[in-house]
């Protein structure tokens, strides 16, 4: 069925993408009607709180809504914004395990205060090997043991948020195991 130009005429994504982009505001209604729920449970496969996954999925809409002149779609428009959504939730997840990491930075050094001094030198010490080694740490080999580690995530999870197969993953987290060792190993005190 040929558009007649008529936004409740659109049967298919394209027709939608082409009015939305010219700011046709039914076209973008349409395409959040369309697009919310499966973008929804897309994200509830990564995070586990309902008010994350819409705050994503509604970051998203927000964002294409305030560029869709600006929009280079190459595309079709559910790849776009699956992929879109994904990468939204990937910075999400780090951003957050970033914030974790200092909260347990912080609330580590108030618990070893009524330690004894040289075991959380000893601590502090080998946090900062660590931290040294996943500096140099492939990039790869590094953002699967922090989503890991960090962030608690299952291998599964982790393949799934970073689209890799599960065994390269497992292979991924072998090696930053090994490269860690290795680190520490040599870079004994």
């Amino acid at each position: 069925m040929k558009n007649d130009g008529h936004p409740t005429c659109i049967n298919t994504d394209v027709e939608l993408l082409d009015l939305m982009m010219n700011q046709n505001a039914i076209a973008f209604e349409i395409l959040y009607k369309r697009y919310w729920n499966p973008l929804l449970h897309f994200a509830s496969q990564f995070l586990d709180d309902e008010d994350s996954c819409e705050e994503m999925v509604q970051g998203l809409f927000v964002h294409l809504h305030n560029r869709q002149q600006a929009l280079k779609i190459t595309t079709a428009i559910r790849p776009y914004l699956y992929t879109s959504l994904r990468n939204r939730i990937f910075n999400y997840v780090r951003s957050r395990s970033v914030y974790k990491r200092h909260i347990a930075q912080a609330s580590s050094e108030i618990v070893y205060v009524n330690n004894d001094v040289d075991q959380f030198i000893d601590f502090v010490e080998l946090k900062q090997r660590v931290a040294q080694c996943l500096k140099g740490m492939p990039a790869k080999n590094r953002e699967v043991y922090l989503l890991h580690f960090y962030e608690h995530f299952p291998l599964k999870k982790v393949a799934i948020i970073l689209n890799r197969p599960v065994d390269t993953v497992e292979k991924q987290l072998r090696r930053a195991k090994a490269i860690l060792r290795n680190y520490l190993i040599a870079n004994k005190k």
